[in-house]
């Protein structure tokens, strides 16, 4: 976009000067043509002035008409000097126009430029921001993949742990079951032959009794 307008600018610029120099060049030939015009309209006078002295009136009104279609022609030159110098003010008006509305253009090029030097530097800022928040991601991941090796290192030596310790259990009470089950044969044995010892007894005292009364029968006091 930018091409384009510094492309017209040049044209028109082109255009102008072309248009001035044609000017200035046929200002300088009027200016010219006015100055023989005028060299020639005063010896055309001088002669007009001679001759209609000296010669026919006929002479005298060709010479005034021919002046007179002179100064004619340097109307009509002076005419086209205007139609030049009013165009002239029409370019230069039409180059004001286009320089104000291309100043314009660039001030909105400029207003256009901060925005997107503006907008470079707002994605710069986020794709810092992004490539510090994906750090800070991977960090929490490792992070959080430690953890979770930790966790599972954790959770299967606590795993060993209770086996170790459920089979240690077992261990202490089929130890404990076995002595108790040692013990209570034991007491049963003791039971046993303690209740064999107590019938033993019984029997010796109930032998000794029959044998008592069977004296004191025998021998009555």
């Amino acid at each position: 976009m930018q091409e384009s307008q510094d492309q017209a600018t040049d044209e028109y610029a082109r255009a102008l000067g072309d248009a001035q120099t044609r000017l200035a060049q046929k200002e300088a030939e009027l200016r010219k043509a006015a100055e023989n015009h005028a060299s020639e309209a005063e010896q055309l006078r001088c002669r007009v002035e001679q001759e209609s002295r000296d010669t026919h009136q006929v002479e005298a009104n060709a010479l005034r008409e021919q002046l007179a279609q002179r100064e004619k022609s340097v109307e009509q030159e002076k005419a086209q000097n205007q139609e030049l110098q009013t165009e002239q003010e029409k370019l230069l008006a039409q180059r004001d126009d286009v320089s104000s509305q291309l100043q314009e253009v660039n001030r909105a090029n400029s207003r256009l430029l901060e925005q997107l030097t503006e907008r470079g530097q707002e994605k710069d800022k986020l794709q810092q921001e992004l490539e510090a928040t994906r750090k800070t991601a991977d960090k929490r991941k490792a992070m959080l993949d430690k953890l979770a090796i930790d966790v599972a290192q954790e959770k299967s030596r606590h795993k060993e742990e209770l086996s170790d310790a459920w089979l240690q259990h077992e261990k202490e009470v089929l130890g404990v079951r076995a002595r108790y089950e040692k013990e209570l044969r034991g007491l049963h044995e003791d039971k046993n032959r303690t209740e064999e010892e107590i019938r033993s007894q019984l029997r010796d005292e109930k032998a000794r009794t029959g044998s008592w009364r069977a004296y004191s029968r025998r021998y009555p006091t």
